[in-house]
């Protein structure tokens, strides 16, 4: 199991390349991004390298819609576009959303459709995305985002894209359970990480409220963390956290404690389900 980290939100004060360092130098194996257009992807590539650790991911798509069937050769040509970034500096993601997200965080409402018919849809646009990808190494994870800060976005629930990744049905697709999406919008957080672990690529660790670090909210990591146990899960931890005191040292300490990386480490037999990494 990995362990990458958020650069967004951890050492914001630092140039991005710099925050890449900081994360190696904090035990992770990987950071992730949001958008590389303004990330300076190419010098966190470098650093990455230099480092000796990786780039997890970061936005495949957020200009154009996979719900809405009228961008489809825009999705695929931002898709695209994404891919070559993802390829040059060596990320394993492109995080994947049912809608166009604008600057400041506006969801571009879906078209004026059935839940069912929109899930169509964004089921058709994987199929042409699955086809750009194939054989590059980079995974699709579909991302669902909690709808009380984004109202609008079409998978506010993990099980929306949990189905659309079981529709698809490719190993070039994977989903992502972000705790605290799911906490704001539904919860059942066990229930939905058990629902998912077939497809399960990444699993997102951040607190409600706050998306403070884990032990400062009301979510049980510790309990989440036997759930994956149990079920030999054995892919990617990202922590996607905002230090709760404003010191990125307390955030990694309480990421230490409840998920250490010699835990990570440690061999994985499934005793049901088993994750793709």
């Amino acid at each position: 199991m990995l362990r990458s980290v958020s650069i967004q939100l951890m050492w914001p004060e630092r140039p991005y390349a710099d925050r890449a360092c900081a994360a190696a130098q904090a035990g992770f194996d990987l950071v992730d991004l949001w958008d590389s257009r303004t990330s300076d992807i190419d010098a966190v590539g470098a650093a990455c390298e230099e480092q000796g650790i990786g780039i997890n991911g970061f936005f495949g798509n957020r200009d154009f819609s996979l719900c809405d069937p009228s961008v489809r050769r825009e999705v695929r040509d931002e898709v695209a576009r994404s891919l070559d970034t993802a390829l040059r500096v060596g990320a394993r993601q492109l995080h994947v959303f049912s809608n166009a997200i604008r600057p400041g965080a506006i969801v571009v409402p879906s078209p004026p459709q059935a839940p069912q018919a929109l899930l169509e849809n964004c089921v058709d646009a994987l199929g042409d995305l699955v086809d750009l990808v194939r054989g590059s190494g980079v995974t699709l994870v579909l991302e669902h985002l909690n709808t009380v800060f984004l109202p609008g976005y079409f998978w506010g629930d993990a099980s929306w894209a949990t189905v659309a990744a079981r529709e698809i049905d490719s190993p070039e697709v994977g989903v992502v359970v972000d705790c605290f999406h799911q906490q704001l919008c539904g919860g059942r957080l066990a229930d939905h990480l058990v629902a998912a672990l077939p497809w399960l690529v990444r699993f997102d660790v951040a607190e409600v409220p706050g998306r403070f670090e884990p032990g400062a909210g009301e979510i049980d990591f510790l309990f989440l963390r036997d759930v994956l146990d149990r079920h030999g899960w054995d892919g990617t931890l990202s922590f996607e956290t905002v230090p709760s005191d404003g010191l990125t040292e307390t955030a990694v300490r309480a990421i230490d404690r409840v998920f250490p990386a010699e835990w990570c480490r440690q061999p994985r037999s499934a005793t049901e389900l088993i994750g793709r990494s």
